[in-house]
């Protein structure tokens, strides 16, 4: 049980990673977009993951089933995402004395359609990294339909259909001109659009259920501790490779080489996994605590990091902080960091467990009502 915890937390921990990586793309790296698809295309992995592991979405699953699903997911992701928003026009009447919102915008984004929308004033507007939460609630909405259907395929078939997804990513990403759009949709739209999301999602799953066979399973057992460190840096070192290709051959003919991310997202992902009965020294490593306290918090870093900057940077402007890129840098994000731990632990974490027990006490409800027509 606790190598199978480790594992959760080194998994876990890359995920931390990715979204630091993201954070940096974002606030101190000028040209960091393909790295950000990369990790954020990781994201998406790791949930597809993570999804098929937790919920089996068996025969007995029903609409209510999903209904309190979907609650769940809402009482985790919603009360963020209406957070984010609200710094968003705090900071803008704080340091811009606008008080205004622009109401189509605004409905797009409360409901989660922001990312269906192709115009970048939608889907990147009050919080622009907060079209990961809109892409990622269709996903969870779609994610019965999408375990059952792969589940159902045998494991060569899965193996093709992972392959068939890593193709259509790179046809929808692949561009002959860098000045026009990609072969199906714009570059930013292409980007965040939750069907092409759902390829990512669906690797993940994929993924799951091919660790599930008895092949899987077998090679597993048979690593050491050695071998298992060699297959992380093998997994290591063909992200790197991945990347390389990505940015020498791949960058001006695709949007940020999408074509290229769920390959080299993979390529890294699967040897954790593979290693999870047997940890190598790179799980190890991810597993130490430093890590362990900030992962759990990693999705608020994620959502809070634009707007927590814009909030901050005109104040460290005035103290003279924003003229030195590193220190600015550092300083934002211990506020970053801050800001995420007390929205996680006084916020997020209270309102979720308030809206999981409503759900609860209405289910209860109604059993207690069934039971007492029928003792009548």
């Amino acid at each position: 049980m606790e190598e199978k915890r480790n594992h959760f937390q080194s998994l876990a921990s890359l995920q931390l990673i990715a979204i630091i990586a993201v954070v940096m793309g974002h606030l101190w790296i000028s040209n960091g977009g393909m790295t950000n698809s990369l990790c954020v295309s990781f994201c998406f992995v790791y949930s597809g993951y993570f999804t098929a592991m937790f919920h089996r979405f068996d025969n007995s699953y029903g609409l209510k089933e999903h209904a309190r699903f979907m609650w769940n997911k809402l009482a985790k992701l919603y009360p963020l995402y209406l957070l984010s928003f609200a710094i968003y026009y705090i900071s803008n009447v704080i340091w811009h004395g606008s008080y205004t919102l622009t109401l189509k915008v605004m409905i797009a984004h409360l409901t989660l359609l922001s990312t269906w929308i192709p115009n970048a004033d939608y889907y990147f507007g009050y919080n622009a990294v907060a079209w990961f939460i809109c892409d990622l609630f269709f996903l969870y909405l779609m994610a019965p339909v999408v375990v059952r259907l792969l589940r159902r395929l045998s494991v060569m078939r899965q193996a093709i259909a992972l392959a068939i997804l890593l193709s259509l990513e790179f046809i929808g990403g692949y561009t002959a001109d860098p000045d026009s759009d990609s072969l199906l949709l714009s570059y930013y739209h292409l980007y965040q659009f939750p069907p092409i999301r759902l390829l990512d999602y669906g690797a993940g799953i994929i993924i799951y259920n091919i660790t599930q066979t008895k092949g899987w399973k077998r090679l597993s057992t048979q690593l050491t501790p050695s071998r298992s460190t060699c297959i992380e840096i093998m997994g290591v070192l063909l992200f790197a490779l991945f990347y390389w290709i990505d940015k020498h051959y791949l960058y001006e003919h695709c949007y940020r080489a999408f074509c290229i991310l769920a390959p080299a997202v993979i390529s890294l992902f699967v040897p954790f996994v593979l290693t999870s009965g047997k940890m190598g020294q790179l799980s190890k490593w991810l597993c130490i605590n430093p890590l362990r306290a900030l992962s759990k918090i990693g999705f608020e870093i994620y959502i809070l990091q634009i707007v927590v900057y814009f909030l901050f940077k005109p104040l460290l402007d005035i103290m003279g902080i924003v003229q030195i890129p590193l220190l600015h840098f550092l300083v934002q994000n211990t506020i970053l960091i801050l800001v995420a731990w007390i929205t996680h632990a006084h916020y997020v974490t209270p309102i979720s467990r308030h809206m999981t027990g409503m759900w609860n006490r209405h289910i209860e409800r109604r059993i207690k009502q069934k039971q007492a027509k029928l003792t009548k």
